[in-house]
């Protein structure tokens, strides 16, 4: 056996239930959150899940939901530091702002989609664009709704007898974990309908039959031109419908190539992940939410706003451990070992290392200004011109 400290991990321990008696589509509230997956034994918050076989019925329940995104984009290119509205604020001056006026600072996306919270969020509300699902879970930052906004005005624009989208999770007013999804904790991902050919109710099966695929070709490439998109997820059999589309409709193909599939420098931007043939799932860098929460989050923790950062050893299994035996020996409850490692039941494997959770559960911030990468425009397209960055708070 043996145990090595992990450095400050950005992994947050969520609630979950041992079983799920009814299923609901996300954006609904069920009565306990569903079993998560058992993590990949060396890295439980990195990899998306990929089910190629999909289930016969045309409406999936909530059990399809996915661990849903990667942590990070994975790209090996470029990347930008971004202006920001605390640019010359000293660590004091933050600070005071943190203790005497938070909502001055604007949102902030502290951690990660995965392991995190949202501060100074905004709720979606019903419009032309969108309708959300459940007012409690349609929060999110305010870049998070202004790319949202900015992709479905441009579709709209082109294509004016548009619906409203249906609006499912984004975060809870807080962030943090929100059932069943294992991201959505931010304010950064979105959970949105596709547009249909008629009028279809949230959670309705996308197909080639029922599908309006020019619109929702049209909104892909909104989020990628328009946006800061970070992934987006769709389930593989309408990403060859959208591909195809946007191959005969004249686009160039090594850009079209470099978004479903990646390029030396960079992955895809849209992946499939088993459980989005009813929604698309979209997740926004978010350069000043990000960056404002890595600036306050010393403040944060200071005043009690954010709990400070978890850590955890890990182990890795011999012949005879259990749960019950590790718990005895780190002296935290079998439960939390469970949580932090998205274990269905107490069996543990040989060798198979586990995370054993030390601190209190909450993420930390990178300790170096965050850059993010340019946007992936098609050849054609003329980059956006440099925007000032908004006064904090505004």
């Amino acid at each position: 056996m043996r145990a090595a400290a992990l450095g400050a991990a950005l992994i947050l321990l969520g609630s979950c239930a041992a079983d799920q008696n009814q299923a609901k589509p996300p954006g609904q509230t069920a009565a306990a959150a569903e079993p998560r997956p058992e993590a990949h034994e060396e890295h439980p918050e990195s990899a998306i899940p990929v089910d190629d076989a999909e289930p016969d019925p045309e409406e999936p329940s909530a059990h399809d939901e996915p661990d849903d995104g990667a942590e990070d984009s994975g790209d090996n290119g470029r990347r930008e530091e971004r202006p920001h509205p605390l640019d010359g604020w000293s660590e004091q001056r933050v600070a005071e702002a943190v203790e005497s006026d938070l909502r001055s600072l604007g949102s902030m996306a502290v951690g990660s989609p995965s392991a995190g919270l949202l501060l100074n969020g905004e709720v979606a509300e019903k419009s032309s664009l969108f309708a959300p699902v459940s007012a409690a879970t349609a929060w999110g930052t305010s870049e998070t709704l202004a790319y949202l906004t900015a992709a479905l005005t441009k579709v709209h624009a082109e294509a004016p007898d548009a619906a409203a989208l249906h609006l499912g999770d984004i975060s809870a007013e807080r962030g943090g974990p929100l059932a069943p999804h294992v991201s959505h904790q931010s304010g950064r991902d979105v959970d949105i309908g596709y547009f249909y050919l008629r009028s279809e109710r949230w959670y309705r099966r996308g197909t080639a039959k029922n599908l309006d695929v020019p619109k929702n070709w049209a909104f892909v490439r909104a989020l990628v031109t328009e946006t800061d998109v970070e992934l987006i997820l769709i389930d593989q059999s309408i990403q060859t419908l959208l591909r195809d589309h946007a191959i005969s409709s004249g686009e160039d193909p090594r850009w079209v190539k470099s978004l479903f599939s990646g390029d030396s420098e960079h992955r895809p931007l849209i992946r499939h992940a088993r459980g989005h043939a009813t929604h698309v799932h979209v997740r926004f860098f978010n350069p000043i939410a990000q960056e404002t929460a890595r600036r306050a989050y010393a403040a944060l923790v200071a005043r009690g706003i954010v709990p400070p950062v978890q850590s955890f050893l890990s182990h890795v299994a011999k012949r005879g451990d259990t749960l019950g035996k590790l718990s005895k020996r780190y002296g935290v409850s079998v439960e939390a070992i469970r949580r932090a490692n998205r274990l269905k039941s107490n069996r543990i494997r040989e060798k198979r290392s586990y995370l054993i959770p030390v601190a209190s559960p909450r993420p930390a911030p990178p300790s170096r200004r965050l850059s993010f990468p340019p946007r992936r425009l098609p050849p054609d397209h003329a980059p956006p011109a440099p925007e000032a960055p908004r006064a904090a708070g505004g």
